[in-house]
């Protein structure tokens, strides 16, 4: 398996990487030198699992294509409002990981953010409001199903209590 054709020794690392993100947050839910990485959001997500005062269930994610660009997924779903029915869509680089099968192939949740109230946005630093609460990412509810081969790279963010969608101010 590898990136873009490229083979590299055992197994796909984007694959592996999410497939223990997907077994730590299931955890939750029933000597690194970096500050943030996808080891130490374990850790710290697994952590809390142990330390009952925290509500800790997501690690956000940014997946990168073969060219090294972020990757955008993009979403709807139906929200009602008495008898009134109206299409919401979303767009993310932002995604947590449900699944990942023997295949590598993965269900990833769109995750919103405060940073998305109206404005458009090109990169993940734009979709975010720097200096924000913790509590930034809200789950969609949008699943898609990716194949993990496809991608190069991912980013862990550190881990966050992703809030439901209902929870973001304007949602209602």
């Amino acid at each position: 398996m590898g990136c873009k054709g490229k083979k590299h020794d055992g197994d796909n690392c984007v694959c592996e990487v999410l497939r223990a993100v997907a077994d730590a947050q299931d955890e939750v839910d029933v000597d690194n030198d970096c500050d943030v990485s996808c080891h130490k959001s374990i850790q710290e997500l697994l952590a809390g699992a142990q330390t009952p005062t925290t509500d800790l269930d997501t690690i956000p994610l940014i997946l990168y294509c073969g060219d090294c660009a972020p990757f955008e997924g993009f979403g709807t779903r139906i929200r009602t409002n008495g008898s009134d029915q109206r299409l919401d869509c979303f767009r993310s680089f932002f995604f947590r990981v449900t699944s990942v099968d023997d295949n590598c192939c993965a269900k990833i949740e769109l995750l919103t953010t405060r940073g998305d109230q109206g404005e458009g946005f090109d990169t993940p630093c734009d979709q975010i409001q720097t200096g924000g609460a913790r509590n930034e990412f809200f789950r969609t509810g949008i699943c898609i199903t990716v194949d993990l081969d496809c991608f190069c790279a991912v980013t862990c963010l550190d881990p966050v209590a992703a809030l439901p969608l209902s929870s973001l101010p304007g949602s209602g």
